[in-house]
């Protein structure tokens, strides 16, 4: 299986870095390609802006429209090389694994800017294909998020209100699923703010485990029929 692993935390001795090692260690050990998108590491560049394709469409430049008449074309050189690449990475990938601490409900930044310049139209959707006939249909994609505060401040009548999933719900639907990829139940760790060894070591095991069912017997919030 070939898999993309699209890795968003600044700290490399976070919590977060350590469940990206457990991660990657499991998907090795299994025998998979593994082809990591480290996007702090190698300072991908957030923001949509015109020299993401390598010649403009004219002088009225809305991006959207832009990624489309490069994909029309289907010529993925037009497109910048940074940007390139990791479509080319996204198009050969099997899984798609995200992984990312949790910013004011959503992921940082970073990775959305990864999703708008990657999940370009004509690259992941168009108007005629979305969620069951989206353009990365038959793709799996799992998420892997560090949560700081308690899990029992994320649920209905706790200070946040809804469930890690509820608050995610633009990236796990309105993005992902919108683009025909299946996606898997996420693995949620909360309570990393204060988290010490011992209790680390538990999450550490219990994200072991979730990726073996993810092998398995996974378990999808979102499968196309």
């Amino acid at each position: 299986m070939n898999i993309l692993f699209v890795y968003a935390h600044q700290d490399t001795a976070s919590f977060g870095a350590a469940m990206h090692s457990v991660a990657v260690s499991f998907f090795e050990k299994q025998g998979h390609k593994i082809v990591i998108s480290d996007l702090y590491g190698t300072g991908f560049h957030a923001v949509a802006a015109k020299w993401d394709f390598k010649v403009s469409g004219g002088p009225h430049k809305n991006y959207m429209l832009e990624q489309k008449r490069v994909s029309d074309k289907k010529d993925d050189d037009a497109f910048a090389e940074d940007i390139k690449q990791e479509i080319t990475r996204l198009r050969e990938a099997d899984l798609v694994v995200f992984e990312f601490p949790l910013w004011w409900s959503a992921p940082p930044a970073i990775l959305k800017g990864w999703f708008d310049k990657v999940f370009a139209l004509g690259v992941a959707w168009d108007g005629n294909h979305r969620y069951d006939k989206g353009l990365l249909r038959g793709k799996k994609a799992l998420t892997i998020v560090g949560a700081g505060d308690p899990g029992s401040l994320y649920k209905a009548g706790g200070l946040h209100g809804a469930t890690i999933v509820q608050h995610l719900y633009p990236l796990l639907h309105s993005t992902v699923a919108h683009s025909g990829m299946d996606v898997l139940e996420p693995f949620i760790a909360t309570d990393l703010t204060l988290v010490d060894k011992e209790d680390g070591q538990i999450i550490l095991g219990n994200l072991d485990k979730y990726l073996i069912d993810v092998v398995n017997e996974p378990k999808y919030l979102y499968k196309h029929p």
